[in-house]
């Protein structure tokens, strides 16, 4: 199984973390840092309207209620884990752009059943770190021509 490095980030991943966040990864360790110092509401929301999705959406996207996202203001900073979480999201995103030649040809997939993921719609899987890995290993396949 892959992990989401910063080795395999490439421009489209570089673009959508100085948008949302201002920020240029160099390593492993900045991700590391950038999750321990935890990301804001306020960038967790640029990430939403980035996407096109509405705060309930993206919620179903996290380990955490749209109630509790709520609960923010948007200078408060999500726990390390959920930080972690929104930025592996990225890098996902990053990926399925750079795969699919675009957000909105990304997202088409992202939101249909896959058959390689057991018949289930990718954005369903991503709310737990193992699913978000299965997602990213299917693109990894996608990107290199292997179907399962």
């Amino acid at each position: 199984m892959a992990t989401l490095t910063i080795s395999q980030h490439d421009t489209q991943t570089d673009e959508i973390f100085a948008k949302i966040f201002h920020k240029q990864l160099k390593s492993n360790m900045d991700v590391i840092e950038m999750s321990k110092e935890g990301i804001t509401k306020a960038s967790l929301m640029k990430f939403v309207r980035f996407l096109n999705y509405s705060p309930d959406q993206f919620a179903d996207l996290l380990p955490i209620t749209l109630r509790t996202i709520q609960r923010y203001s948007s200078r408060q900073k999500f726990s390390p884990s959920i930080s972690e979480h929104i930025i592996q999201l990225v890098f996902l995103v990053g990926k399925g752009i750079e795969v699919f030649g675009s957000l909105e040809k990304f997202m088409s997939w992202f939101n249909t059943p896959s058959k390689a993921l057991g018949g289930e719609v990718p954005c369903d899987l991503v709310n737990l770190k193992t699913g978000t890995q299965m997602v990213m290993d299917e693109l990894g396949r996608i990107e290199y021509g292997v179907y399962a």
